[in-house]
Order: structure tokens, then C-alpha cells, then sequence
């Protein structure tokens, strides 16, 4: 891919993140802990680190981040993405890495670590009693969406074949 494709490629998976972000900000899960969303800006990363490796995937997820707190919310939900987004994009890598899980899987652990690094700063700027208090639902969220990302972006990845986010 040439420097001037792998821009143009940045740009879109970064503009479609951005737009799975919004439109899961107007569709708000029926669950009552802020925090709890179904992550599909997510599944660009996680399509981003599939088919185009960990580097890659980790500058679009800190573009979305800091897009999506620059668009639609503030420095408090900042701290809160950027650290459910690297922990997340961290054990993800590990998993693509070095397990065999399915995509789904791999969906599952990000749902889970991404849940795990914002109830981390939960603890750290608010209580760790809140942390404790909101950690179950979290957790089974994490499960929940996570799974539901996966199965969406395998049908996904097998919808658009290897060679087409290569260039």
C-alpha cells in the first residue's frame, strides 16, 4: 500500500469508527450504568488490527478516541475512553497474537479489558467502591457486546476478502 492509500484507508476507517460511535450515542443501551455501550467503533479497530496489524489498529483507535472526544463528549469520558481503548487494544493484540480464539473471542476479551481499563480509572479519580459497585455489570456487558461485535465483524471479514485492505 502506498503511503498516500494507507492515509486515505486511515481516514475511512477512522470516519467509520467515528460514525459507529455516534450512532451508538443516539441508541443508548437500556441499562442504566453510563458506560455500557455496544462498542461499535470498536469493531473498526478490531477490523483494523485483523486485517492490518497491531500498529495500525492502535493509531486508529487513538484517532477515534480523541475524535469522539473532541465531537461528542468531554475530558472526563476522554480518560475514560483512552483507557478502556489501550488496555483493550492491548489484550486484543496479545490474543491475536498468541491464542487461537476466533474472532469472536478475541471481540469478547476486548469487551471485557476495555470495561476493565475504565472501571481502573473509575477507582482511581472517583472510588473504588463505585468501581466494585458497577465491576459485575461490566463484566457481563463486556461478555455481551463483545460476543455481539465479534459475530458482526466476522460476517464482516468474510464479506470482504484478505486482500482488500491491503491495497
Amino acid at each position: 500500500m502506498t503511503p498516500g492509500q494507507r492515509a486515505a484507508c486511515y481516514g475511512l476507517l477512522t470516519a467509520l469508527a467515528l460514525c459507529a460511535g455516534y450512532l451508538e450515542m443516539l441508541v443508548p443501551l437500556p441499562v442504566g450504568i453510563p458506560g455500557v455501550k455496544l462498542g461499535l467503533g470498536n469493531a473498526v479497530v478490531l477490523f483494523a488490527l485483523e486485517r492490518m496489524g497491531a500498529r495500525p489498529a492502535f493509531y486508529l483507535m487513538l484517532a477515534k478516541i480523541l475524535c469522539s472526544a473532541l465531537l461528542f463528549s468531554n475530558p472526563q469520558v476522554l480518560m475514560f475512553s483512552l483507557a478502556g481503548g489501550v488496555v483493550s487494544w492491548a489484550i486484543m493484540t496479545a490474543a491475536v497474537r498468541w491464542t487461537p480464539l476466533s474472532v469472536v473471542g478475541v471481540s469478547v476479551l476486548g469487551g471485557v479489558a476495555h470495561n476493565a481499563g475504565q472501571l481502573l480509572v473509575v477507582a482511581l479519580v472517583l472510588s473504588t467502591r463505585t468501581a466494585l459497585a458497577v465491576a459485575p455489570v461490566l463484566g457481563i456487558s463486556g461478555v455481551i457486546c463483545g460476543a455481539i461485535i465479534g459475530l458482526i465483524l466476522r460476517g464482516v471479514l468474510a464479506a470482504i476478502p484478505e486482500g482488500a485492505s491491503r491495497g
